[in-house]
């Protein structure tokens, strides 16, 4: 049972462990919470999500929201600066802090914009969702209203996770959607959101931003058949509409399958429209597909352990190394060895390397070794750009 909860006459103050805020006007009201738009203690202007109707499945999912915006690195996804809990004599009711928008996609469609614009503002969406599904996150209730813009900067960041469904590394409270509250909108919901049998996954969130596509262009929202076709507004943007259209297809199964997919699509007509992105591997911020990701290409590893014994010398790095990581120890380039030990000469499994030595060497050959670590990071990066970037042009 939800309870709907009384907030102080506006304004009003809260306090996170670090700072005060002023909360000063009230913006809109969301399935379960109410965003306000306030300032802090050094004047900066912030927005506050307030959890303004309260259940023991609602709190749940605002705590996955907010520790999942807490942790959100992607400019095209909303973050949480600080969160609090407004403690009354019978309550306490969560917030958090994020970064004050002063636009969102609907009212940046009723202003109007060119179609370059719209295509603009298009791959900046792809990226954000992208962003959150790369994360194990499906957001479920994407609308133009959820899709937020700091006009001076020119950039969408989309918001209100409150529906999302986590993948189970992300799911920090277990929550079990009913079927009653599969999604709080219903103009961008996919055909399997109107049913209690079917699952909901990521073609959901493709199938939103493909009404959302064919709305940019048109002002129309796209059900059923014989709607307007981008190609009738905007010739040259005709294309488009065969991505539309595979992006709502009623079944699941028949959409593209991620949002690389459809990325792919548009790349087909125009190449510079969007970009790829991935995981980085080196500290799970998702990035531009073409960069590298390979951690080794960014911190050497270190050599923690030494062992001498007839003749043949082992070294133990801190991590395994990988193939691109021995291919550039062999390619260095211009580099010193001690004599009978160049690179060529080590045989490495996992994090061991090997080398035969004679006499008294063994000091000179770990001195040497030592100085190529990050020569080899250096040239491992070099290649790894040169090879990202070769296949981001493919």
């Amino acid at each position: 049972m939800s309870k709907i909860i009384s907030l102080p006459k506006l304004p009003f103050k809260l306090e996170t462990a670090f700072s005060k805020i002023e909360v000063n006007k009230f913006i809109g009201q969301g399935g379960a919470g109410s965003v306000y738009a306030g300032k802090d203690d050094i004047d900066a202007d912030v927005a506050i999500k307030i959890l303004t109707n309260d259940s023991s499945k609602k709190r749940k999912r605002f705590k996955n929201e907010t520790i999942f915006l807490q942790r959100n690195r992607h400019k095209n996804i909303v973050s949480v600066t600080e969160y609090g809990l407004i403690n009354t004599s019978d309550q306490s009711i969560p917030f958090y802090i994020m970064e004050l928008y002063d636009c969102n996609l609907r009212k940046l469609m009723a202003a109007g914009f060119t179609p370059e614009k719209a295509l603009s503002v298009f791959s900046q969406i792809l990226d954000g969702v992208e962003a959150a599904h790369l994360q194990g996150v499906i957001h479920r209730d994407l609308k133009p209203e959820n899709i937020l813009i700091d006009s001076k900067k020119d950039l969408l960041a989309v918001a209100d996770f409150g529906i999302a469904s986590f993948i189970e590394d992300e799911l920090y409270t277990l929550v079990q959607t009913g079927a009653s509250e599969r999604l709080a909108n219903f103009q961008y919901a996919a055909p399997e959101q109107r049913s209690r049998e079917l699952p909901v996954g990521k073609s959901a969130d493709i199938y939103a931003i493909g009404l959302i596509l064919n709305e940019l262009f048109t002002g129309i929202v796209p059900h059923g058949t014989n709607y307007k076709l981008i190609g009738s507004v905007v010739t040259e943007y005709a294309f488009l509409d065969t991505v539309v259209s595979s992006m709502i297809r009623q079944r699941a199964d028949e959409r593209p399958q991620s949002i690389a997919d459809v990325k792919a699509q548009i790349q087909k007509y125009k190449f510079e429209a969007v970009s790829r992105q991935k995981i980085n591997e080196f500290d799970g911020v998702v990035i531009p597909a073409g960069k590298v990701s390979d951690p080794l290409a960014f911190e050497p590893p270190k050599l923690v352990g030494v062992n001498h014994n007839d003749g043949m010398l082992k070294l133990t790095l801190d991590r395994p190394v990988n193939d691109d990581w021995l291919e550039a120890i062999r390619n260095m380039g211009n580099y010193s060895s001690a004599c009978g030990a160049p690179p060529t000469a080590f045989q490495f499994v996992d994090n061991v390397g090997t080398v035969r030595i004679s006499g008294n060497e063994a000091q000179n050959v770990i001195n040497h070794f030592k100085d190529w670590l990050p020569k080899i990071t250096s040239v491992l990066h070099q290649r790894l750009q040169n090879a990202a970037s070769k296949a981001e042009s493919k």
